[in-house]
């Protein structure tokens, strides 16, 4: 492509820069400034019709908080199971200890009637006590 001699006025700060950028770089400030204008046509084409860099980290992002919510609701639908599973072992628990205490007194009363004398237990016997 044919090369265009033209002349612009620029402030000096931003000619502080192209020199910078021209000697970083190991180029003229004439191909500095042809970089820094393809850099720009091409990030306002990402910007109009490409997708960004930010868009597609945040697109990640999304997709990765999706999982997370999937895998959180499966966790709360575990939990809510587990709960129900802790209840009904409670219940069960509550159940176990009510009879141990039925057969504890059952116990005490046969121990007690044991420690009777023979003629103790006949004459109860014979009463109907």
């Amino acid at each position: 492509m044919a090369k265009v001699k033209k002349t612009f006025r620029i402030e000096e700060d931003i000619y502080d820069e192209l020199v910078e950028l021209s000697a970083g770089w190991g180029v003229s400030q004439g191909a500095a400034v042809e970089r820094a204008i393809r850099f720009a046509r091409k990030t306002a084409s990402d910007a109009d019709g490409g997708e960004s860099t930010e868009s597609a980290a945040l697109a990640a992002l999304i997709s990765q908080l999706a999982v997370k919510d999937a895998q959180l609701a499966k966790k709360d639908e575990q939990i809510a199971k587990l709960m129900e599973t802790v209840a009904d072992s409670t219940k069960a628990v509550q159940g176990a200890q009510a009879l141990h205490h039925e057969t504890a007194q059952t116990l005490a009363l046969e121990s007690t009637e044991q420690k009777q004398s023979r003629w103790q237990r006949l004459k109860r016997a014979w009463m109907g006590v």
